[in-house]
């Protein structure tokens, strides 16, 4: 209800489409009543937010689109016009916007910094534009993952199969509401499991092995430090389970561009 009225007065105008994934505290009949002219598509069952951000630019008409997150504040009416900006070359699929976690800290997340790249291998879902074209022409968001590493699994195939890059963006940041001290266990469980898949399914198959194992202790580790290791243990385990039972599929990318992802998680965010 906040973030609408913040789009409606962006200096370019503006199509919104609402994706609610089955929400139960009202939200359709408020946002409908307050915003009629909208596009409002709703799941009666929870089908995560991959699923959600697809069904979006599916539905949208227009060259560009801004999947951003119901917290995500666009408190500079000049953010959207900035971000189409952004666009210099024909070869960006995905310009990530700058934001502060606002309800943390005055970090300025997704920010050109001096002798760091400006191309990435991954992003912020809650501040992103993408190339409607490009995001549908690799299948979107992959829906298996659910919640979590779902920007690096499109940045990775973007630039797989079409050569479709993901830069960091000079919009003015967008404000981001996430709570301070945030306890999720959706998401503690999707990231010890999507990591498990992530490897499986792209690294080079000599080096999926040590992948998945690093990727486990290091998540285990924080999860025990955080007191909270059970989500974790039980996504490390189901995805381990999908790939000994053929569940998981393997779809490598080109060596070259999985170093090349190797190297820019280093800079993420």
């Amino acid at each position: 209800m906040r973030a609408i009225p913040l789009a409606l007065v962006q200096t370019i105008p503006v199509h919104i489409i609402v994706a609610d994934d089955a929400s139960t505290d009202g939200t359709q009949q408020a946002v409908l009543q307050q915003f009629p002219d909208i596009t409002y598509l709703r799941s009666e069952t929870s089908r995560g937010p991959c699923y959600q951000r697809n069904a979006g630019v599916e539905a949208a008409s227009t060259p560009f689109v801004f999947p951003l997150d119901d917290d995500s504040m666009l408190v500079d009416p000049a953010t959207l016009e900035q971000a189409l900006a952004d666009f210099t070359a024909d070869d960006i699929a995905i310009v990530c916007m700058p934001f502060i976690n606002i309800l943390q800290d005055d970090v300025v997340r997704h920010q050109i910094k001096p002798g760091i790249p400006n191309d990435l291998l991954d992003s912020a879902a809650c501040a992103h534009v993408v190339r409607r074209d490009a995001f549908l022409a690799v299948g979107g968001y992959n829906e298996d993952l659910f919640y979590t590493m779902e920007e690096g699994d499109l940045a990775l195939r973007l630039l797989n199969d079409g050569g479709w890059r993901t830069v960091l963006g000079t919009s003015p940041p967008l404000h981001h509401m996430q709570l301070l001290k945030k306890v999720s266990d959706i998401q503690d469980y999707t990231g010890g499991r999507n990591k498990v898949l992530f490897y499986y399914r792209y690294a080079p198959a000599m080096i999926v092995p040590g992948r998945i194992a690093g990727a486990a202790i290091k998540d285990m580790m924080l999860a025990i430090r955080r007191r909270r290791p059970m989500p974790c243990l039980r996504g490390i385990r189901d995805g381990l389970g999908m790939v000994l039972t053929g569940r998981a599929k393997r779809t490598p990318v080109r060596r070259e561009v999985f170093r090349y992802f190797v190297q820019q998680r280093a800079y993420s965010r």
